[in-house]
This record gives structure tokens, sequence and C-alpha cells, in this order.
């Protein structure tokens, strides 16, 4: 839960930072960006610990099956944003972008410390 909580920290601070302070004319647009790799991250971070507490053997399956699930969320993610809300589309894909792979980052350090710590 401590590392949940991180991450919804960490994502906001810096969406807030750039958004609120460097570029607040895309404030929108950042926060946006922002919000569907958080929200999967969090999700398919309980989602694999849970897996992975439960039935360690099913953890890749879950991460197969997880990621092909993530791919058709963030298609139609971009599909709803970009044909219903009116911003600039630009600083949306940067912004969503970064975020997606901090996230990711983030997912497969916690992966490595979930296994690692089973192996001790």
């Amino acid at each position: 839960m401590k590392y949940i909580i991180s991450i919804i920290l960490l994502g906001i601070g810096l969406a807030v930072l750039a958004g609120g302070f460097f570029l607040p004319q895309y404030k929108n647009e950042i926060l946006i960006g922002m919000l569907a790799p958080l929200l999967v991250s969090i999700f398919s971070i309980y989602l694999n610990k849970s897996t992975f507490i439960r039935h360690p053997e099913k953890l890749t399956s879950t991460l197969i099956k997880s990621f092909i699930f993530k791919m058709v969320l963030y298609a139609l993610f971009f599909i709803v944003v970009l044909s219903i809300y009116d911003f600039e589309p630009n600083p949306f894909i940067i912004s969503f972008t970064g975020f997606f792979i901090l996230f990711y980052v983030i997912e497969a350090v916690f992966l490595q410390k979930l296994i690692q710590s089973d192996n001790k």
C-alpha cells in the first residue's frame, strides 16, 4: 500500500509541477495524460502482487493478459479523449508517453523487488 501511495504522490506531484509551474497553459493536457497510466499502474501493481502472493506460478500468465488488456484500454482511452475533449493533442501525447514510461519502469522495479523478496 505504501508503494501505491508513493506512485500516486509522484504522478500527481510531477503533473502539478509540469502543468502548474512550467507549462500552465497545458495543465489539463498534462493531468489527463497522467491519469490513465497512473490508474492502470496502480491496478497492475495490486493485481500482480495479489497474484504473486496467492499463486506465484500464475504471475507470467497474469502479466501477459494484463499487458494485452492495458494496450486495449490505452487505445480506447486515446480514442475517447482525443474525440471528446477539445484541447492541444501534442502536450497530452507527450505527457501520456512520459508517464507511461515512468510508471512501467516503476512497475518493473516493483516486480523485481517482489520476486527477489521471495527468493531470500
